[in-house]
């Protein structure tokens, strides 16, 4: 869950790209300070550390990002820095990429299968799901053998879970119940 200030730094970050026109540049910078970010939990651990000198943080800050990412990136992160809120760089990177989704009409479906599909069975998925949500779908597709066949959806909060696995749990809740009666 991202914060009421992250939110509002996210909001407030994506209304100036849009005015300069570097939504796109953005996006990418948000992405991989995300990315940094998430995959280091020493770096996590730094931000959010009372101990560390402000300094030392835009020092690490701007030796990370700098070379990387475009002007607004790195007043975001200035700025950030001097108000002591860095900590909250990895939410407002997350909370950009979620309104940059929203502008450009773009959901996030998580997809598990019990095997690879080939690229006709991928297409005709990505557009039943665009069709279903009425959005441009980025699908993020994944083997799981586990489900042994059927596929699993994840929308936002719904999970449509259509697998061989949980029809197989269901016959088995289904037969426990009728033996009990």
């Amino acid at each position: 869950m991202i914060s009421k200030a992250a939110r509002r730094y996210a909001s407030a970050y994506l209304q100036t790209v849009l005015e300069l026109d570097k939504l796109e540049d953005a996006k990418k910078d948000m992405e991989l300070i995300h990315s940094v970010i998430a995959n280091s939990r020493d770096l996590q651990l730094f931000l959010k550390s009372p101990i560390v000198r402000s300094d030392k943080k835009m020092s690490a800050l701007t030796e990370i990002f700098e070379s990387q990412v475009g002007d607004e990136a790195m007043h975001l992160i200035t700025l950030l820095v001097k108000k002591k809120r860095e900590a909250l760089l990895q939410p407002i990177s997350k909370g950009v990429l979620n309104l940059y989704n929203i502008e450009k009409n773009i959901i996030e479906v998580d997809v598990k299968t019990a095997y690879n599909l080939t690229k006709n069975q991928e297409k005709t998925l990505l557009q039943s799901l665009e069709k279903r949500t009425g959005k441009n779908v980025k699908m993020d597709l994944r083997v799981d053998a586990s489900i042994l066949g059927g596929v699993v959806i994840k929308i936002d909060d719904t999970v449509i879970d259509d697998s061989v696995k949980h029809k197989i749990s269901q016959l088995k809740n289904q037969f426990a119940a009728n033996a009990v009666s």
